[in-house]
């Protein structure tokens, strides 16, 4: 992409030259004509980096998936308490974090004065787990 990109410079930079030689000739057409692959060069050029932009976007859009995808697919949790508990991991993990946005969010233990609402809370949610004491 970046040839292209490079090849359309190219271009501009001698349609630049043109334009500046057509300044010693009196010919109106030529000198539109320059103006008009000038301007359909720098379409072309902007057009490029708008491109450049959505594969950029896409490629990122695409890698986020991909980790989501083995994130799902390599680690299966178990239930506990009501909790994920996820094997060769210390802790326990949001429920609603991980099955709603893919996040392995660790839990905390509750204040004693809530303990009543349960063992541990999710720090991003607030979610409690565990029956209370």
């Amino acid at each position: 992409m970046s040839e292209v990109l490079s090849a359309i410079q190219s271009a501009i930079e001698i349609a630049t030259k043109l334009r500046n030689l057509s300044k010693k000739i009196e010919d109106a057409e030529i000198k539109m004509l320059l103006a008009d692959l000038s301007n359909e060069l720098a379409d072309a050029k902007l057009e490029m980096a708008n491109l450049k932009i959505a594969l950029a976007q896409e490629t990122e859009k695409s890698t986020r998936l991909s980790s989501q995808l083995s994130t799902k697919s390599e680690s299966k949790p178990k239930v506990k308490e009501g909790a994920y508990e996820f094997e060769h991991e210390e802790g326990l993990f949001c429920t609603a974090c991980f099955d709603s946005k893919d996040k392995k969010i660790r839990l905390k233990d509750m204040p004693r004065d809530f303990l009543f609402a349960g063992k541990w809370e999710c720090p991003v949610c607030n979610a409690s787990y565990g029956v209370g004491r």
